[in-house]
């Protein structure tokens, strides 16, 4: 039997970039060639589980630890060194919708970040200005790890327009922020910071897994390094845990790829799998996601529980006009902050405990609605010092609006708040 080769069907770059997002989102990733017996190409790509791959002779196994074949197919040796057929469909998906050069998928979110920060060159004696509204994590990772190794770090609210006359004081190598800050919702200038950056020198880096590329394309504003949490709205149904980062710049990517086979950070087959079928659905679940907030926020705002809404779609957010420049034009996102009347971590885990529909989880981003309290979820780690100097306080909650029917969302939120 003649065998042929499933590219045979499939679209070329030169049409896909002609695609809208939404049609980029169902087709991504099915652009990497695979070999078949002539029975058929799969609408699916099937899941590869082997961890090597053999070669026709010695020669070509050496060839193929170099890298991309010459017309720039992937050349797979050993998962951790060269990834696999899933991981790099992933990738390249993720590097056309983000319009990006190439990209690197993690095991984590947080691992994703780790590589970004490796990449663009944080190590002993550079200096990193990072928004202080940057996740609890990532805040750890810059102290426990960076700063140990002598890099300097400077936290500052990088949403103040005086940021940008801090960025050319302190003259930093590395820039590091989010698109929307957790929990509060804050939304960054990236056209403003990435415009200082070129000023300094400096490498931008973005934490872009609030607003996913159906919202905005940061590296369309300047950044050079995109980071997602795929385990959140990409993956989108609590599944699978992964990390992305997408670079605008060839020698970046090279550096990425470099420490992302050091730290063994690569993203598995089956996780891989599960990304790539999320991103079908992404901007059908976004466009929910976003709807609802928009309407519960209007909701709560009204409450009388309620002492104050965090939410870039209301006129009243400091950010809203921002907000509508940066993203879609009538999407703000699908998470929110608020904040109780009766200020007490008593007072929001009775809220909490008495809610029906969302779920009391860490995580943000499913299908299904998530709430939880930053102080002993994504920001355990800060102090009580510098939770209050990032503005979050003890009645705070953050809300990451599911796709269900919003007046059930609202009902469960309501007799949460009677109780």
């Amino acid at each position: 039997m003649t065998q042929q080769n499933s590219d045979i069907s499939l679209p070329t770059a030169a049409h896909t970039s002609s695609w809208n997002i939404e049609t980029q989102f169902v087709h991504g990733g099915r652009t990497i060639a695979t070999d078949h017996n002539g029975s058929g190409s799969p609408t699916v790509r099937p899941i590869y589980a082997s961890t090597t791959y053999l070669h026709e002779s010695v020669e070509a196994l050496d060839k193929a630890f170099e890298g991309p074949t010459s017309n720039g197919e992937p050349a797979f040796v050993y998962a951790r060194h060269s990834g696999n057929p899933n991981s790099c469909a992933f990738e390249d998906a993720l590097a056309k919708i983000e319009k990006g050069v190439g990209a690197v998928a993690c095991g984590s979110g947080m691992a994703a970040i780790h590589v970004s920060l490796l990449a663009a060159g944080l190590t002993s004696g550079a200096k990193i200005v990072a928004s202080q509204d940057l996740y609890g994590q990532t805040i750890t990772l810059l102290h426990k790890l960076f700063a140990t190794i002598g890099a300097e770090l400077v936290l500052v609210d990088l949403c103040k327009p005086e940021a940008i006359e801090l960025i050319r004081t302190e003259q930093p190598d590395v820039i590091f922020t989010e698109t929307i800050s957790n929990p509060l919702v804050k939304v960054i200038d990236l056209d403003a910071i990435s415009a200082v950056a070129k000023e300094v020198g400096a490498v931008t880096i973005v934490d872009s897994t609030f607003t996913t590329p159906y919202l905005v394309r940061p590296i369309e504003h300047g950044f050079d390094l995109v980071v997602h949490s795929t385990t959140k709205y990409i993956g989108g149904h609590g599944d699978s845990t992964g990390g992305v980062v997408i670079s605008a710049k060839n020698v970046l990517l090279d550096q990425l790829h470099g420490y992302s086979v050091l730290l063994g950070a690569m993203l598995s087959p089956f996780e891989s799998h599960l990304m790539t079928r999320g991103l079908r659905t992404l901007a059908l679940r976004i466009d929910r996601q976003c709807s609802n907030a928009l309407q519960i926020a209007y909701f709560l705002q009204q409450h009388p529980a309620i002492a104050r809404v965090h939410y870039p779609g209301l006129p009243d957010h400091p950010h809203h006009a921002l907000a509508n420049r940066l993203m879609r034009d009538g999407y703000y996102g699908g998470l929110l902050a608020f904040e109780l009347k009766e200020q007490s971590r008593e007072a929001v885990f009775r809220f909490m405990n008495n809610l029906q529909l969302c779920l009391s989880a860490t995580s943000l981003g499913d299908v299904f609605s998530l709430i939880s309290y930053p102080p002993v979820s994504s920001h355990r780690t800060l102090t009580a010092a510098e939770l209050r100097n990032m503005g979050v306080t003890e009645g705070c909650v953050r809300l990451s609006v599911g796709i269900e029917h919003v007046e059930d969302i609202i009902n469960d939120l309501d007799q949460a708040l009677k109780c």
